[in-house]
């Protein structure tokens, strides 16, 4: 498949994403702050936006990574109110052989709501109608509200690689879930 730039919104039913706009640096980092506890639980990147620079240099890296089509990071909206609640990109991307892996996060007052469920749904369509062939997700063993996102929309789960990664100093083992096009539901 050739490299393309994927839609930089995209609308469901009850939530709607859109690429980074540099406009929401603030509330972005001030959502980190609200949840850093929760977050840093499970995501090595926490630790690493300390100000609201640091949030501004996030978002101007995902601009470059849309230019270059090796990433896709979308904030997530509330459609009723367009409230901002969490992120959610295309990431690992393997144009040659179709395929692209998915990492998002929400704040935790959202959590529990199906929000997340829809935007993994919109953003595998999207995906899924280019030509993608597979999609997976990845998580941390740890994080069972995250791997219950891939459980409900009808990811395989592929197993659990022991031990392959490093966070804070302490090996990690991570989830692996996938959808294969044909395997959608849309």
């Amino acid at each position: 498949m050739d490299k393309r730039v994927l839609l930089e919104k995209l609308v469901g039913d009850r939530i709607y994403i859109k690429k980074h706009d540099i406009q929401l640096a603030k509330m972005m980092f001030d959502y980190v702050q609200e949840d850093r506890d929760r977050l840093d639980r499970f995501f090595p990147w926490v630790e690493f936006i300390k100000t609201l620079e640091d949030e501004e240099g996030y978002i101007h890296s995902t601009h470059e990574k849309w230019d270059n089509y090796t990433g896709f990071d979308y904030g997530i909206f509330k459609k009723d109110d367009d409230v901002y609640i969490g992120n959610i990109g295309v990431h690992s991307i393997r144009w040659s052989h179709n395929c692209a892996e998915l990492g998002y996060w929400i704040l935790g007052k959202f959590e529990r709501q199906g929000f997340m469920s829809e935007a993994v749904q919109l953003l595998e369509k999207h995906l899924f109608e280019m030509g993608f062939h597979r999609v997976q997700i990845r998580c941390s063993d740890i994080n069972v509200r995250s791997a219950g996102v891939p459980e409900r929309c009808g990811y395989v789960y592929e197993g659990t690689a022991r031990e392959d990664a490093i966070e804070k100093g302490k090996y990690r083992n991570t989830r692996t879930y996938s959808k294969l096009a044909h395997e959608a539901n849309f």
